[in-house]
């Protein structure tokens, strides 16, 4: 069978358009870089993608002018979105001193926070600045009715599809779709609704219509393919993806460790007792704690009885020493499945269910991960679908490890969801180089056949990305399930606030897992995933054409 022009679609396009696109299409700084980038080779796809980086974040002073730079490029975006830019950039200015509003916010205090700020749009109701700083505030702490009060203020007419379009946002977080949908179809007037897709979708599915989500989305990559989110998103509703629930077939070991977490340990044993375990066993290792950990563990055996095992270790051995420990007891080695699950997270009642779909879709991962939130703020992503990137004028092969640098093998994982809230725009199930530790599925076999966790990186930090790394050299790589949320408590309040000797062993571990690996390795896992994206947005793209959702 011919491929269809959407299939085809991702063959041709300019190479490092595609291998950045595969990552995702969302995330403003993101879609900024691939589009100044493919300005010479693909005029017409650098417009859109321009255009679609500015609507992620119309109100930012610094994009506005970024954008306004670019000679010859605001003619040809719609007239009312070109005013809107050039308004926003000539009414956002950064103050010189921020020293005091700086302070505030190392320390966190949240009164003084937003009270500053609205103070600060008070005196200067003109700049813009400070609207984003509170926009910034309102998002990072879940705060979404203050985001809606500093959009309420009053607005020149040039500005009103940059506050539409970000007030259609926040509303639809705090919890109105119906008032974000009216706002949302008066900023896609200039935008285009292609720009606003997924928020779209999103709205529409809370009130319950999942065939207009579709229509919305499948719309949108008509118009413009390159959306490969938008794509990802679309298949999983069409097929059934988002609602699909399935339990393991085999037996489940969940595994934990946990150090002086008494109260996190709590939260997450109990979260784990609310939810459908099963006949699922979980493996409780106290690794030396001396706070009341023990306790906690105590009043727990009594509540899970012979469903939890209990492991006590005299001395911490760190994380990696702990899971290969656990990994080896005998009941576990005989399981199908195996969850290491952190000792500071939640899970929801159906957890097991939503990997079991996940595996259904994708039974050869080397390893089953999901979307991992901030505790305190949960439109705070921490973790999703990780893929490996060079940093920026380390293209290229280079030597194989260089010692002497800080970085000796420098790559990184993909940060787009830290760009942008979560509004739905990584809900879908697809392959990926990495996904969190703090949530990390297994089939037991594979993971006994990968070598256990590096004791190199003790006590903690990126060992369990090392270990997703080993499975992609086999040609094993991670799968992400998007439908499945865990709430996360680190980097939050007080637990974020890392010691000196915290930090040093992290970027010592990263250092060490960058010289575990050469360059060829890190090179061939990066073309190799490439590929699988590809491979994978076309057979979905395939699969939506001859449903015909493109034409319906």
């Amino acid at each position: 069978m011919n491929s269809s022009p959407m299939e085809k679609y991702w063959s041709e396009m300019d190479m490092s358009a595609r291998s950045r696109l595969l990552q995702g299409s969302v995330g403003g700084k993101h879609l900024f870089e691939i589009g100044i980038n493919c300005l010479e080779s693909d005029p017409q796809l650098a417009v859109e993608i321009l255009l679609s980086a500015y609507a992620a974040n119309p109100l930012d002073g610094n994009s506005a002018q970024q954008l306004l730079n670019i000679e010859a490029l605001l003619p040809l975006f719609p007239a009312p979105v070109a005013q809107c830019i050039t308004a926003v950039a000539e009414n956002w200015n950064c103050p010189a001193n921020l020293t005091y509003f700086l302070r505030i916010i190392a320390k966190r205090d949240n009164l003084k926070i937003r009270s500053y700020i609205l103070s600060s749009i008070e005196k200067e109701p003109s700049n813009l600045f400070w609207v984003q700083q509170g926009l910034i505030y309102a998002g990072a702490n879940s705060d979404f009715e203050f985001g809606i009060q500093v959009l309420s203020a009053e607005f020149g007419a040039d500005l009103m599809p940059a506050v539409n379009a970000s007030k259609a946002f926040f509303t639809f977080m705090d919890g109105d779709p119906l008032e974000a949908f009216k706002l949302l179809r008066i900023a896609s007037e200039p935008f285009g609704i292609e720009n606003f897709s997924h928020l779209a979708a999103s709205i529409v599915l809370t009130l319950g219509d999942k065939d207009l989500a579709i229509s919305l989305l499948s719309g949108s990559v008509m118009i413009q393919p390159w959306r490969s989110s938008e794509t990802l998103r679309l298949y999983d509703l069409a097929v059934g993806l988002d609602d699909k629930f399935v339990p393991l077939d085999g037996k489940v070991a969940i595994l934990l460790y946990s150090f002086n977490k008494d109260e996190e340990l709590d939260a997450t044993l109990g979260s784990l007792h609310r939810s459908e375990l099963g006949d699922a066993k979980i493996f409780m290792l106290d690794n030396g704690s001396s706070d009341s950990t023990s306790e906690v563990v105590d009043r727990w055996q009594a509540e899970f009885g012979e469903q939890m095992v209990r492991i006590d270790l005299p001395v911490n051995v760190g994380a990696a020493a702990a899971r290969n420990w656990l990994m080896n007891e005998p009941e576990v080695k005989a399981s199908d499945f195996a969850i290491y699950l952190d000792d500071d997270v939640e899970v929801d009642p159906d957890w097991l269910l939503r990997f079991g779909a996940a595996v259904e879709a994708y039974p050869d991962a080397g390893a089953w991960g999901c979307k991992v939130v901030d505790h305190i703020s949960p439109a705070v992503m921490q973790s999703v679908d990780l893929h490996l990137i060079q940093p920026t004028g380390e293209e290229g092969d280079g030597p194989e490890v260089d010692l002497s640098k800080l970085a000796p093998n420098p790559f990184k994982v993909s940060d787009l969801h830290h760009q942008l809230l979560d509004g739905g725009f990584f809900d879908y199930i697809r392959p990926c180089a990495s996904v969190t530790g703090c949530c990390h599925m297994f089939r037991t076999e594979k993971l006994l056949d990968n070598g256990g966790f590096s004791l190199f990186l003790s006590p903690s930090q990126y060992d369990d990305m090392e270990h997703d790394l080993r499975n992609c050299l086999k040609g094993e790589f991670a799968v992400y399930q998007g439908h499945l949320r865990i709430l996360h408590r680190k980097n939050t309040g007080a637990a974020s606030r890392v010691s000196v000797s915290q930090e040093g062993n992290a970027l010592g571990n990263k250092y060490k897992m960058q010289a575990m690996h050469p360059r060829s390795e890190i090179l061939s896992i990066m073309a190799d995933e490439e590929r699988l994206l590809q491979q994978d947005i076309e057979k979905k793209l395939k699969y939506l054409a001859e449903k015909g959702v493109f034409t319906s």
